[in-house]
């Protein structure tokens, strides 16, 4: 079925509506157009009382990319009040490439602690290809305070293999396959399961006696893994 667009008016009126749903549709209806026409509309949205309005209009700007919104993404993301525009801006920024936003992210990353904001910015920096940008925000996360960022800092460190930092990142997971907290020895065991180095090895064949049976299920997972040869989006 053939999709019919929304023409601006239309747009501009559902987005004067109290309804935040027909506001968000709004919004939505954008894509159809060009980003000429959509970038006005999406940068008075980031000044909506309603936080799910700027999250959308971030969403918007990181498709509908133009100067002007990559410097009104900047000013959201470091200084919105709500943490989910705040991580949406973030992640926006990555579309506009990483060559240009890498450094940026790092920036945020260290400025911000909100745990929503942490989780999207190292969900963005896994796409860079930047083994360097990628260990730092690993090795940030993981002495941050919040464990769903320690969480994803760990499984980040999964893609370092067979990079030039492999190492460092075993040893990242090395260090936390012995934290006191059962659900970090579980994910950094899941994670050694992608590292060919001995060390790595041998700590998984240790973990089958861990106290608790997840981090035991995980290591018997990796080292089947291991025993099968690891695989690396690094390795030729």
């Amino acid at each position: 079925m053939r999709c019919v667009a929304v023409d601006l008016p239309t747009i501009r009126a559902a987005l004067c509506s109290y309804d935040h749903s027909q506001r968000l549709q709004a919004l939505v209806a954008l894509r159809h157009h060009s980003t000429a026409d959509a970038e006005p509309i999406l940068l008075a949205a980031l000044e909506s009382d309603a936080f799910i309005i700027r999250s959308f209009a971030c969403m918007g700007l990181g498709q509908k990319r133009t100067e002007a919104g990559f410097q009104a993404l900047l000013e959201r993301a470091r200084h919105d009040k709500d943490p989910n525009v705040r991580a949406e801006a973030a992640s926006a920024l990555s579309w506009f490439g990483f060559e240009r936003c890498t450094s940026l992210l790092l920036r945020l990353f260290s400025q911000d602690d909100h745990w929503l904001v942490r989780q999207s910015i190292i969900a963005a920096l896994s796409e860079c290809g930047n083994p360097g940008s990628q260990l730092q925000v690993a090795r940030q996360g993981l002495v941050g305070e919040d464990d769903t960022v320690r969480y994803s800092a760990l499984e980040l460190l999964g893609v370092l293999v067979g990079s030039h930092l492999e190492g460092e990142a075993e040893t990242l997971l090395l260090a936390a396959s012995h934290d006191e907290n059962p659900w970090i020895r579980r994910i950094a065991t899941r994670t050694m399961g992608n590292f060919p180095g001995e060390a790595a090895r041998q700590r998984c064949l240790e973990l089958r006696r861990d106290p608790d049976h997840r981090v035991v299920a995980a290591s018997l997972e990796s080292t089947l893994k291991l025993e099968s040869g690891p695989r690396s989006e690094f390795s030729i």
